[in-house]
């Protein structure tokens, strides 16, 4: 009797062995709603490979024969990484802060707010103009690395603001209508939206970001800048909403890119929920939702000025601000299920203080809502660990 108990005790710790093994493989990728024509993008790059296609190493397959396994269902809950911590010591920190965390995902800057690239891209442009930086060394390895630890990974890039391209090639920097002077200036920061140029040095980006070893692209600063109401106008070469423009972006992108299978996500601003129209920056997000299938708002408190939705303090009020603005984000999209809410939420301080308490108020907001996806930022990637712990929660 007792070897038979020793016998099936041996068994189901090989089978538990097993299933670890198996689970810590997984490339869990999104379906995408429409299949476009292929588009071929080849060039070499700096680290020993041609960048024009995936890895089929990183397609996920399961042939057991006739055992079938019960896979869950993946969720993205993520931290932003720099270029410069990504390629630290201090991104050990950072990979043991997921491991020991709920979380499972990094949004690493590929290219900067600052059109900096964060290692050495083969892409053409981005030699000419001087974009390279050596921030990650090697980022195959580093990839490699989190993709042997079971994280999730997303390449940021920053699209329409990029200081870079912008001075290196003032043809193609937005044109701004400074009406006080009556002058019309060329933006040393911005890029005009209506450029295929710009389009297509950020999607040979993107490309190159997947060959690396990324496992989805998320476009930052997808806008026209935001100028309020100081005397300075951004201009569009055709009397067109500038949300026409982005919304074209968007789209191509996912259509040169489609080939490679991996999921394309858009930053927006937080206030793009609730607003009609698109803000003078060109977002909308009902006509967003409606060309692609993850959307993250930056439903930042403390971004949010005093009296908006009757709060009088919203940095103060982070579950209010968080769950009022995610719930008109989904009535916008009238609670489609192929349709992914991935908000960035915020774990720092510029108001005033932000604890574990403040941030934990944002992910049960999120979470109240039925919504299963979200970021935390932090501009210098330096995360409350105490308020991811998984102990608080399911």
């Amino acid at each position: 009797m007792k070897r038979k108990y020793y016998f099936l005790l041996i068994i189901a710790s090989l089978f538990l062995l097993h299933f670890q093994i198996i689970h810590a493989e997984i490339k869990l990728t999104y379906s995408l709603d429409k299949i476009y024509p292929e588009r071929n993008f080849s060039f070499t790059d700096s680290f020993g490979g041609t960048v024009n296609q995936v890895n089929p190493d990183r397609e996920f397959s399961l042939n057991n024969g006739e055992i079938a396994l019960y896979i869950p269902e993946f969720h993205v809950r993520g931290i932003y990484v720099t270029g410069w911590a990504a390629g630290s010591e201090r991104m050990n920190d950072l990979i043991e802060l997921v491991e020991n965390t709920i979380l499972n995902s990094m949004v690493i800057d590929i290219k900067d707010q600052d059109g900096y690239i964060s290692y050495y891209s083969s892409v053409p442009l981005a030699q000419e103009i001087g974009a390279n930086k050596r921030k990650i060394s090697n980022p195959k390895a580093l990839l490699e690395r989190l993709q042997s630890k079971g994280i999730y990974t997303i390449a940021r890039i920053s699209v329409f603001k990029d200081d870079v391209l912008a001075r290196k090639r003032p043809d193609l920097a937005l044109r701004i209508y400074d009406s006080e002077n009556n002058d019309i200036i060329k933006d040393p920061c911005w890029l005009d939206p209506s450029k295929k140029e710009v389009w297509e040095y950020n999607i040979m980006l993107a490309r190159e970001a997947v060959a690396l070893g990324f496992d989805e692209i998320q476009f930052d600063y997808v806008r026209y800048p935001a100028l309020g109401n100081s005397p300075l106008i951004a201009l569009t070469p055709e009397l067109r909403p500038k949300s026409s423009y982005i919304n074209d972006f968007v789209e191509y992108s996912i259509e040169a890119l489609a080939d490679l299978n991996v999921p394309v996500s858009v930053d927006v601003f937080g206030l793009t929920t609730t607003v009609k129209g698109d803000m003078g920056i060109g977002q909308n997000f009902k006509e967003l939702s409606e060309i692609v299938n993850i959307i993250s708002p930056m439903v930042y408190p403390s971004h949010y000025s005093q009296g908006v939705y009757g709060i009088p303090e919203p940095d103060r009020e982070p579950y209010q601000v968080v769950y009022r603005s995610l719930r008109d984000a989904l009535e916008k999209v009238n609670n489609r299920e192929d349709f992914i809410i991935r908000p960035w939420l915020q774990d720092f301080s510029l108001k005033s203080r932000y604890t574990k308490e403040d941030i934990q108020a944002q992910i049960k907001a999120v979470e109240n809502l039925g919504l299963k996806e979200w970021l935390l930022w932090n501009p210098g990637s330096r995360y409350t660990e105490e308020a991811v712990k998984s102990h608080h929660f399911r």
